[in-house]
């Protein structure tokens, strides 16, 4: 089993300070971790009261560092160790400009980098990105067709409803090529299952219910099917989080909702141990303790 550490908030345990993922990966990979993620967010507004999923974890006023440079400094520091992110908000970047980005992160990390991407929920940051915020998914799927159309030919053509290019040559190319992993943070529905099948690798599933994630790989795994993937999707998600009686977050109990998850469909496993972590002494132990799922 692959297991995802998602390095969201550690660094609060070192006084704010970013440096503290290179150790933090460095014990990952160590022990045994498939790779570590990283989530993104370019902006905030201070509309948090619309966040989709519950109450928004932080204020409009926390630092966000941009992802794909903490992977870049993760990545000079680790040799094993893949490389996340969970999501990043790909049509807040312009297609050519990430697909250069990864390019470069994927040949200095020699094939480790992964891309977990999705949409956002936010208006501010598109509005701040001058990217049109009712055009999302539209720019969305140009832009990670751009992406690996860059990533696999050169010259390259295109020609969509935004972006519009004859004979570019984008290198160097990602050592992965047009393999760099595509993980889709988006609710699964049968025409992005389609659209996944045709540039992707797998599915970061929102929610956690089993009943979600094995109705999603099902639609999933169909569109590979119809496309003559040779593959079958990845499924990466993330275990439902237990309380204990003491209204805690309970790390034992989570990690005994894996065999269940596991059956529902997930192929790798994303834990975010800032859920578990009071202090960061409880960084190692954590870690430690939920390795032992990689025997599964």
């Amino acid at each position: 089993m692959k297991l995802i550490a998602g390095l969201f908030g550690l660094h609060n345990f070192f006084d704010g300070d970013i440096n503290s993922y290179i150790d933090i990966s460095q014990s990952a990979e160590e022990i045994g971790f498939h790779g570590v993620s990283l989530t993104d967010h370019v902006v905030m507004g201070k509309n948090l009261n619309k966040y989709p999923f519950g109450t928004f974890p932080l204020p409009s006023e926390a630092p966000w560092y941009e992802p794909l440079t903490v992977l870049t400094m993760i990545a000079s520091h680790t040799t094993k160790l893949h490389l996340g992110t969970a999501v990043l908000i790909a049509p807040l970047r312009n297609p050519a400009l990430l697909a250069k980005t990864a390019a470069t992160i994927d040949t200095i990390s020699k094939g480790r980098l992964e891309l977990g991407v999705g949409m956002g929920w936010q208006a501010e940051e598109y509005h701040t990105a001058g990217v049109p915020f009712e055009k999302r998914s539209e720019i969305f799927w140009e832009t990670l067709e751009i992406c690996q159309l860059l990533w696999e030919k050169s010259p390259a053509s295109f020609e969509g409803n935004t972006f519009k290019f004859n004979d570019i040559w984008c290198q160097p190319q990602p050592v992965q090529g047009s393999d760099l992993p595509l993980l889709f943070g988006l609710k699964m529905t049968e025409i992005n299952a389609q659209k996944i099948s045709k540039i992707g690798h797998g599915w970061i599933p929102i929610k956690t219910d089993a009943d979600f994630i094995a109705s999603g790989k099902e639609l999933l795994s169909s569109a590979f099917n119809e496309n003559n993937r040779t593959e079958m999707p990845r499924i990466r998600g993330q275990l439902p989080t237990q309380i204990d009686d003491s209204g805690a977050p309970n790390l034992e109990l989570t990690l005994k909702q894996a065999e269940k998850s596991i059956a529902a469909g997930l192929t790798e496993i994303e834990i975010f141990p800032i859920n578990f972590v009071r202090s960061k002494d409880d960084i190692a132990p954590v870690l430690n303790a939920i390795s032992d799922l990689s025997n599964l």
